[in-house]
């Protein structure tokens, strides 16, 4: 096994030395330094214009907005790849109602799916030889993201070491789940990093200053909140797993989701543990009984008709978010281990669900509009295939 792994390595190191340019003696002026989040220093090429990511979209998002995202050349995420559906429940659950998603970056960028990924369909093993193959001349990897997982240290660690050992040049982002007790501070980081990256710093900054106004304007309304006045807020998955393993739904702690939900909506999370993602059986839900609850992607994207009408879920009926109708649904994010650049409209959805009233003379349905706009240039056509694509168009039909 162990010759086999070596001769495997030996291969691929073989086949990098053929199809990949020798930049030894390149002169310092065909490179630039950009520091990752890491603090290593990268030498990026002056032309740069092959470029791989491991992430689920939030790399080529920020790509979009600065004009760069042609340069993708591998994509090491299937959610930029596939087509979703997904049931929902008006009443009869003999008849469900069909939901279609799509990856923001694949909307934004159609032949995202026709490059070559190198990963698995199921998201956990990097084929490094395909990898090889595609010729980047930067490999910009995101730490949180589900290909390379925030939970485990070592196998980060090991991502790294061979991605750098076959001497491809290794750009390293942490996102806000990697980094937990960061909020969505480190977004911030991600964003004006890849600005150096392209030499667009100024573009980042003005990217950045544009997610923190609808950040800052969701604050301002909601800081003269009272503790005792505090919607109660429940952040719930649910996926299929949780039924099979003998719950109802996943709950979450300390991550950047429920970060928004306490320090910008200023609302209460009602589960205060410090994990993602916690099985809780009906009776759990029960003891807190909250006030709001906010569906988010978890193996999959769900309504709250979902929660209303399907049998699996008729225990819940009697808490008081379900009776009150006071259930909705997160932008649909596949592959959603961290949040990426769409995180102002979940936030404006938690804030509107938490405090209606606040919230009032604000169409969270056409600030969405308003946000893809202006994020990712587009016109309205486009704008609206956006929503319908992050399953977000109940936000017409509620006029919310």
């Amino acid at each position: 096994m162990g010759f086999r792994l070596k001769k495997l390595c030996f291969t691929i190191l073989i086949l990098f030395s053929v199809v990949i340019p020798s930049y030894s003696n390149g002169v310092d002026k065909d490179f630039y330094i950009v520091k990752d989040m890491r603090g290593i220093d990268v030498r990026i090429p002056q032309d740069l214009k092959r470029i791989a990511t491991i992430d689920d979209g939030l790399i080529e998002s920020v790509m979009t907005y600065l004009g760069v995202v042609d340069k993708v050349i591998s994509i090491g995420s299937w959610s930029m790849k596939r087509r979703y559906k997904y049931e929902s429940y008006s009443s009869d659950e003999d008849n469900p109602i069909y939901l279609y998603g799509l990856n923001t970056a694949l909307t934004l960028t159609p032949n995202l799916e026709e490059l070559p990924c190198f990963n698995s369909p199921q998201g956990n093993i990097i084929n490094y030889e395909t990898l090889v193959k595609s010729q980047p001349e930067l490999v910009i990897l995101r730490v949180g993201d589900c290909t390379v997982r925030g939970g485990n240290q070592e196998h980060i660690d090991k991502t790294i070491t061979t991605i750098e050992k076959l001497g491809l040049p290794l750009f390293v982002l942490y996102s806000p789940s990697y980094l937990k007790s960061n909020g969505t501070k480190s977004l911030k980081e991600e964003v004006y990093a890849l600005g150096r990256v392209f030499n667009k710093s100024k573009e980042s900054e003005e990217l950045y200053k544009y997610l923190l106004s609808i950040e800052e304007m969701v604050r301002d309304r909601t800081k003269s909140v009272e503790v005792k006045d505090k919607s109660k807020v429940m952040y719930l998955g649910l996926s299929s797993s949780a039924i099979s393993d003998g719950g109802v739904g996943l709950v979450s702690g300390d991550v950047a989701d429920t970060y928004i939900i306490e320090d910008i909506v200023n609302a209460e999370n009602v589960y205060n543990g410090s994990t993602a993602r916690v099985l809780f059986s009906a009776e759990q839900i029960y003891s807190i009984d909250p006030e709001v609850i906010i569906l988010f992607t978890s193996n999959g994207f769900h309504t709250r008709d979902k929660l209303y009408n399907k049998k699996d879920y008729k225990k819940l009926s009697k808490l008081k978010a379900i009776k009150n109708k006071r259930v909705y649904s997160l932008a649909f994010n596949p592959m959603y281990c961290s949040i990426r650049l769409e995180y102002p409209i979940d936030m404006l959805i938690v804030a509107k669900a938490s405090y209606p009233e606040l919230f009032k003379d604000i169409k969270v349905n056409e600030l969405i509009l308003d946000f893809y706009k202006r994020v990712y240039s587009v016109d309205e056509i486009t704008a609206k295939k956006l929503r319908s694509n992050q399953i977000l168009d109940w936000t017409v039909v509620d006029d919310f």
